[in-house]
């Protein structure tokens, strides 16, 4: 097996491991019989469990931007590819994975301080493909921009302000999702979009 896919699998396996056990609980002989692999490659690929939990929370961040992919790749109308892409981004965060992942996240924060902006907030991950076609959209002049990266934080805010209700109730949140994103697209671009 080459080395590329050996990491890959040893991430993977991890990722799960983190999951089932718990950062604290899970060890790097666990991890290493399940991807069937020695504990001594393991480490010659990952320091120690720190570095591997790092590498995971990117392998999520990845895997996650993967999925979501850029407004523009969901339709050429503007409203439609936001509506899109953010129905897109919410299911991605009801995914169980994703919960558990954010959960995780917030237990070892005190752990991993720079984490908590990285693994907890995955809402954030879109920020900077959003901005970019925001960029976009501004050079080709049909939104009136200033700053695309600070117009995506506050696009994101409005699509996210319920999303606090992911850790409550689930079924309400999946119920309500379609309504909220609608509503955050229109006040957002209502402002946004030039006017001919």
């Amino acid at each position: 097996m080459r080395g590329l896919e050996l990491r890959e699998r040893m991430l993977y396996t991890a990722k799960t491991v983190f999951l089932e056990m718990g950062f604290e609980r899970a060890s790097m002989d666990e991890i290493a019989a399940r991807a069937e692999t020695s504990k001594r490659t393991l480490y010659a690929h990952f320091e120690n469990k720190e570095k591997l939990y790092l590498a995971v929370i990117d392998l999520v961040r990845t895997m996650y931007l993967t999925k979501l992919k850029t407004p523009g790749e969901y339709s050429d109308d503007t409203t439609e590819a936001l509506v899109l892409f953010c129905g897109r981004f919410l299911e991605g965060l009801l995914f169980a994975w994703t919960i558990r992942m954010c959960r995780l996240s917030i237990s070892e924060a005190d752990r991993f301080p720079e984490l908590v902006s990285k693994g907890y907030e995955l809402r954030w991950y879109c920020l900077e493909p959003l901005a970019s076609y925001f960029e976009a959209l501004s050079m080709k002049g049909v939104m009136a921009l200033d700053d695309a990266p600070r117009a995506a934080q506050q696009f994101m805010h409005l699509v996210t302000s319920s999303v606090d209700s992911l850790f409550e109730s689930e079924e309400t949140f999946a119920k309500e999702h379609e309504r909220w994103i609608s509503s955050a697209v229109r006040i957002f671009l209502h402002g946004a979009l030039r006017r001919s």
